[in-house]
């Protein structure tokens, strides 16, 4: 077994035996695409099996479950091709029922058709919209197409009606900025001025472009993008000496994971799916917290538990071994509760319904302040006037 792979073996209260013969484990994948990224490539896996025990221990899976995590650096370091290797590997060579992961949309999206052409069901946190197939289940951290109305509903509600908007030249980029445009036109708000960039730009070549924008003169600043210039926007900002009301994606999320990657958001708003008031993940990291020693309070792990979770369930229900029968058996499940998102968020899948975040508040703003994030609210839904 290589660095980047490990094992969790999750046991059962008690061995089974048919015919003098132990019951074999079930096996379950796990991809990890930000290899090394605190706060995320633990915390998420970590999660995962934690779901899977508890499972276990309740009697939802009646047997013993082996959970293999690949870690592959893939896009945007290099192309996709390891990640689809590794998603081969899993399921040719360590016969794998089904996969968790990967995280980011551009690797998501190139392992989609090996997913369809495999037949296996494949549970990511990718946000887009594009992620659909018959074995492809998704429980997104965020949502490029949720996300926009709840940033322009903020935006709005503070009365910013001119805005500059940084956006990448990506395809997350580009699907958020689909959505965002005709949720700004809906609530009179202005873009007079947008900057295209890429997904990594040096410190003084983001700052001549946070210049022109802001001689446009908005009243407000927006990041539609998967979060790398998050390194630099602090410094690129203080540099023109620019410090205005802003608000970006679940690039966000990433001020949960440490007190150093809040600072570098210091001031930002955030779309984000972590809320202290979610009873259910609470008590999650409570227990947690007892079994393993650290507290992750953050959307990677509550996404990394409800996918365990909901995998779990798929395995405890299905009655053809088999991964077409685990996709069956996913399909049937309803209301179970959510970690992730504000309280009342559930997830409930079925037959050409394969996206299981259910809820008004499934997602959430935060706001970064002195190292850590603190709740803002939700986006109301609201009568309209007639």
């Amino acid at each position: 077994m290589s660095a980047n792979e490990r094992r969790r073996k999750l046991t059962s209260n008690g061995e089974r035996i048919y015919h003098g013969r132990r019951l074999e484990p079930y096996r379950l994948g796990v991809l990890v695409d930000l290899p090394d990224y605190p706060g995320l490539s633990d915390a998420f896996p970590d999660m995962a099996a934690f779901a899977l025990e508890e499972a276990t221990a309740r009697g939802v899976i009646e047997r013993e479950v082996d959970l293999l995590v690949k870690e592959v650096r893939a896009q945007p370091w290099t192309d996709a091709r390891p990640l689809i290797q590794a998603y081969r590997e899993l399921v040719e060579e360590e016969g794998v029922l089904g996969v968790i992961g990967p995280f980011t949309t551009d690797n998501c999206m190139s392992i989609l058709p090996e997913a369809e052409r495999l037949g296996v069901p494949t549970g990511t946190i990718c946000g887009s919209v594009d992620f659909v197939g018959d074995f492809a289940f998704n429980l997104a951290n965020g949502g490029l197409a949720d996300e926009p109305p709840v940033i322009a509903n903020w935006l709005a509600s503070n009365g910013h009606t001119r805005i500059a908007v940084v956006r990448e030249t990506t395809a997350i980029g580009e699907e958020y900025h689909r959505f965002f445009a005709p949720a700004c036109r809906e609530l009179g708000i202005e873009t007079v001025h947008e900057l295209s960039v890429y997904t990594v730009e040096s410190r003084d070549d983001l700052a001549r472009g946070l210049a022109a924008c802001r001689e446009a003169k908005p009243d407000a600043l927006v990041y539609l993008g998967l979060g790398g210039l998050n390194q630099v926007f602090r410094p690129a900002l203080e540099d023109i000496g620019w410090d205005p009301p802003r608000i970006q994606t679940t690039a966000f999320v990433s001020a949960a994971y440490s007190e150093d990657k809040a600072h570098r958001l210091e001031g930002w708003v955030g779309v984000d799916q972590y809320d202290e008031r979610n009873e259910v993940f609470a008590r999650v990291l409570d227990r947690f917290e007892a079994g393993r020693g650290y507290r992750p309070a953050s959307s990677g792990a509550s996404t990394g538990y409800d996918l365990g979770h909901v995998f779990a369930h798929g395995l405890g229900r299905m009655r053809v071994a088999t991964s077409a029968g685990l996709r069956d058996a996913m399909e049937t499940i309803r209301r179970l509760p959510a970690c992730t998102g504000g309280p009342g968020t559930i997830i409930t899948f079925g037959p050409q319904d394969h996206r299981g975040f259910k809820g008004a508040d499934f997602l959430v703003l935060r706001r970064a302040v002195n190292g850590t994030t603190e709740f803002v609210g939700t986006a109301p839904v609201l009568p309209w006037e007639q």
